[in-house]
């Protein structure tokens, strides 16, 4: 081998070991994760990809921030100080008819956690026996939650008059409804029902998706201009995301041990039954985890607009897009 030949693959493997400390060395990107509420169970499967590794192998570093009655959440995302958020479809609706640039890109809960109940001795077992009934659904707030939507929405398929329904203010503590003081009230199965099954209440339970109102709840959210700059970031992102995920619903016992790490509650055993009720929330026995289908995100739209909630209509197909979930499962994945 001549002189001029061992200088050349000298200078070769020189320049090799220079790019590979360069590809070692890339700075990751710094992404913040907006949360819709204090660190629970509810998000065990974020906290999975991060303890995991998998944000890290896709060369990510995710902060979370804890959301809250006072969070505006699509705010925070609009303005930049989140990338990502968890929402609630009906909010990006909302928002987007009136010019926030959000889009949706998988769905987490893939149904609502959203359930009515009444006592077990109340004889209320179905909407048509919340006539005359005292039932609480307003948001004292001012905005319309979830249960409110969903409320009317059932209601109104059922061809039953809401007007004929005392409405109240909806009590997170739910103080009125153990005193008897009203009939109905709704409640998360991840979190309200829990409480109220520790009470040791027995209780009637009228779910809105038995009677046709399908919503997806927790939502993963990000901007119209990062899915346009930085498509692969979202990419990537969301595919750690939904790993993360499937290791949470596959040894969900494991889930809340990571979770605990972040937990505000402490409490195994409350965070365990949160795990156990989301479950089947997430992982619905049919598609796959995260994914969206065009004729729910039809059907939450149409409620939106019967119940006169958007600033103005909007493209529904504006408002979601499964361009990623088809990249990370497959073209024909459903």
């Amino acid at each position: 081998m001549g002189i001029k030949t061992r200088i050349f693959l000298l200078l070769l493997l020189i320049v090799a070991v220079a790019c590979e400390s360069q590809q070692a060395k890339k700075v990751p990107d710094e992404i913040t994760l907006q949360l819709k509420w204090v660190h629970q169970a509810q998000f065990a499967g974020f906290y999975m990809a991060q303890e995991k590794g998998y944000y890290a192998k896709e060369n990510i570093e995710v902060t979370f921030l804890e959301g809250g009655q006072d969070v505006d959440i699509a705010q925070r995302i609009v303005s930049g100080k989140a990338d990502f958020g968890v929402l609630t479809p009906e909010f990006i609706f909302m928002k987007r008819s009136q010019g926030a640039p959000l889009t949706a890109i998988s769905a987490i809960y893939r149904r609502s956690a959203v359930v009515f109940v009444a006592m077990a001795n109340s004889n209320i077992v179905r909407p048509s026996d919340f006539i005359g009934k005292t039932v609480a659904t307003r948001d004292p707030g001012g905005s319309q939650k979830d249960f409110e939507l969903q409320f009317y929405a059932m209601m109104n398929r059922l061809g039953l008059p809401a007007s004929k329904v005392k409405i109240v203010s909806y009590d997170p503590a739910y103080s009125a409804f153990y005193e008897g003081k009203l009939e109905v009230t709704p409640c998360y199965s991840t979190g309200g029902l829990i409480k109220m099954r520790q009470k040791g209440l027995k209780l009637n339970l009228i779910w809105p998706s038995d009677y046709g109102i399908h919503f997806y709840s927790d939502t993963l959210v990000t901007t119209d201009r990062l899915i346009l700059e930085k498509p692969d970031l979202v990419r990537r992102f969301l595919r750690a995301t939904l790993r993360g995920w499937r290791d949470a619903i596959e040894d969900y016992r494991e889930a809340v041990t990571v979770t605990l790490k972040y937990a505000e509650i402490k409490d195994p055993g409350f965070q365990t039954m949160m795990m156990e009720a989301m479950l089947p929330l997430v992982h619905t026995g049919e598609d796959q985890i995260g994914w969206m289908k065009a004729e729910v995100w039809q059907g939450m739209y149409q409620i939106l607009l019967q119940q006169k909630l958007l600033a103005k209509p909007l493209d529904v197909g504006q408002a979601y897009t499964q361009m990623f979930l088809r990249e990370i499962y497959g073209r024909n994945a459903k």
